[in-house]
Formats: C-alpha cells, structure tokens, sequence
C-alpha cells in the first residue's frame, strides 16, 4: 500500500509541477505592449514568444501576430499559450472579421461553437472548440473601428493521471480581458 501511494505522490507531483519556460526578454513588436501583464497573468501565459511574434505591412495597412507562453515557475501546471492577431487594414477590416469568424468555426479538430459579445468594439464574438481531449481551443474576434483583433488562447491544465480541460469560462474571460486591452489602445 504503501508503495502505491508513493506512486501516486510521483505521479501527482510529475503533473503538477511548473510548466513553461524560464522567463526570455523576447522584443515583441509596439503593438503588443497594448496587452497588460495583468491580463496575460490571468491567460497564465506571462512569457514573450519573439520567434511567433511578427509585424508585416499590407498594401493598405500592417497585420501583426503577438505570441506568449507560459513562465516556468509563474503561470502554473498544465500548458497554456495566447497568440493576438491585430489586422490594421482600412477598407478591410470587416471582410476580415467575417473571413476570421468563418476559419474558426471551420475547426475540424473538434465542434466550434459561437456566441456574440456585446459591448467590445463595434462587432465581436467568441468561439469554443469542443473536443474529446484535453486540449482546448477559444478565440475572441473583435472588429473596432479600422482594426480586427484575434485573441486565441489554447491549452489544458494537468490532472492527477492525465490531462483535464481548462474551464472555458476562465479561457473566456482571459481572452477578453486581452482583446478589451488591444482594441481600447489601438
């Protein structure tokens, strides 16, 4: 008895222990200093991702991708990343958001699901992929003005044998939170 319940100590400390990285001073591009550290704390993904960071000019604008992760021994168990996608496009900003909108619910690694947001810029929605695993997938996509934001966070958190879905209201709020950042700087 005794050696299973060490086992099981092993196993549940194995599980638990911090994930993540230890903490980089990634250059991200100007953009993403709208997101707040108090609002990637809350996503648990606290750790700038400069090789997934990238700024890149459009004809008729500049479309951005910012990219955290998680710091080891900062943002907990489990694995959690963010990515915000900023599109700055004049003229095409809501053929963007209907074209983002269409790409998440085409999700074919599990069942998205949507619902609108009132009361974030001038038009925005979030989208739950609901799956058979673990890992789960939410998007919050806003239009505000000449800009399309895209906060995807994605991730699970670590169970006592294995892998358990986040909660999705704590994956919603997160996003929101860094959406609400972006597009009320931009």
């Amino acid at each position: 008895m005794l050696a299973g319940a060490a086992t099981a100590l092993v196993l549940y400390l194995d599980a638990h222990a911090d994930s993540g990285t230890e903490k980089r001073a990634d250059k991200l591009p100007e953009v993403c200093g709208h997101v707040s550290e108090a609002a990637l704390a809350q996503a648990r993904t606290t750790n700038p991702n400069g090789r997934a960071s990238r700024e890149t000019k459009v004809p008729k604008g500049t479309n951005t991708i910012c990219s955290w992760n998680q710091t080891k021994g900062v943002d907990g168990s489990g694995q959690r990343s963010t990515d915000v996608t900023v599109h700055a496009e004049r003229e095409a900003v809501e053929t963007a958001f209907n074209r983002a909108v269409s790409m998440n619910m085409a999700n074919k690694q599990g069942t998205p699901l949507q619902k609108p947001i009132e009361g974030l810029g001038d038009e925005a929605v979030v989208i739950l992929v609901e799956t058979n695993s673990a890992f789960t997938e939410l998007a919050v996509i806003v239009r505000a003005g000449d800009y399309l934001v895209e906060v995807d966070i994605s991730g699970w958190d670590a169970g006592l044998f294995s892998n358990t879905k986040p909660d999705p209201a704590e994956l919603e709020a997160a996003a929101k939170g860094i959406a609400q950042d972006m597009a009320g700087k931009l």
